[in-house]
């Protein structure tokens, strides 16, 4: 009976014994106080307020994280590569993984509760960044519009040329002269644009007019640093045969200048493709090294050092960063 008993026990005591708990998966994005995803770091969870990391993630160069992690509730903690290990540039509170569970936790550092922490000093340098941020991203977005719109013109251009009758040819001229019109306004300093107004406006036979914008193309053609041949020889011919017809009493039959040639082959040398959305423009936070601030600023214009003190001067910027035994103290 005892030994009956015993083994009763030991089976009981057997199916207590909790089961091993899945792990649960976490990812999220971590954005900059500037607004865009940082590009480097890590992320790490924590369970004593940051003191140790248990897991530790990097961040990808498009600011995202992934990991697994035992169940249970973590402050999660987010590090510049220069971050000692005993300190942080922002963490969330009360973040829960669940067994064989996909949590999603972002660190966006535009929140309040983050900015709040910053000094008067780093809270003028980010709105500084964020405005260089938001005329970058504007003449980004210009620039691709006015590339769409070069796109549409060369197909028009080319569908006039083979069009079967005079009204579609002056209506795919048409859009090209408006489209141009508008385009040659928002940035003036792009030739290609004047050299497709004024093929638009010898197809419609407004030979004054083009006449105006091929000599705008080619004088901005000759300011270049980098000129365009292609431009200059096409707008050139195009401008003989122009100065020809109003020499000339009789004039030339009207197709022979009403016809513009083939768009050149490197039209959009003057309006390249966009560049991908621009890198995170850099801030400057408490704890980064010297290193890491010339890496993002460049070279200060002045330095002034005295004993563990260091004082970077960044004049263009209106900037004083100083670091203390190599680590940054404060942003003024």
């Amino acid at each position: 009976m005892k030994r009956a008993i015993s083994l009763w026990i030991g089976l009981l005591a057997f199916a207590m014994l909790p089961l091993f708990a899945q792990p649960g998966g976490i990812h999220g994005k971590v954005i900059g106080p500037e607004g865009v995803p940082k590009t480097s770091g890590s992320v790490s969870l924590s369970t004593d307020d940051g003191l140790t990391s248990i897991y530790t993630f990097p961040v990808s160069p498009s600011g995202d994280y992934e990991g697994q992690a035992d169940p249970g509730v973590y402050m999660l903690l987010f590090r510049m590569p220069d971050t000692p290990p005993d300190q942080f540039i922002d963490s969330v509170k009360g973040v829960e993984i669940l067994s064989g569970q996909n949590t999603v936790q972002d660190i966006d550092m535009t929140r309040s509760e983050f900015l709040d922490t910053l000094t008067p000093e780093q809270r003028s340098a980010l709105e500084n960044i964020r405005a260089r941020n938001a005329v970058t991203m504007h003449n980004n977005e210009i620039i691709r519009t006015l590339n769409a719109d070069l796109r549409v013109c060369v197909q028009d251009l080319k569908d006039a040329g083979s069009a079967p009758d005079e009204q579609t040819r002056a209506a795919k001229y048409g859009e090209v002269e408006a489209l141009m019109l508008k385009d040659s306004q928002v940035k003036p300093d792009a030739s290609i644009l004047w050299f497709q107004l004024g093929q638009a406006q010898v197809g419609l036979m407004k030979y004054a007019e083009a006449e105006s914008s091929f000599m705008r193309a080619l004088d901005l053609e000759n300011r270049s640093a980098r000129p365009n041949v292609q431009i200059q020889s096409v707008a050139n011919a195009m401008l003989g045969k122009i100065h020809a017809r109003n020499g000339n009493a009789a004039g030339p039959d009207a197709a022979s200048v009403a016809a513009p040639p083939a768009p050149p082959q490197r039209q959009y040398d003057n309006l390249a493709p966009p560049p991908p959305p621009p890198a995170p423009a850099p801030v400057v936070t408490i704890g980064e090294s010297k290193a890491q601030v010339a890496a993002d600023f460049g070279e200060p214009q002045r330095k002034a050092i005295s004993g563990p003190k260091e004082i970077y001067f960044y004049t263009e910027l209106k900037m004083k960063v100083t670091f203390i035994n190599g680590k940054v103290s404060s942003i003024e």
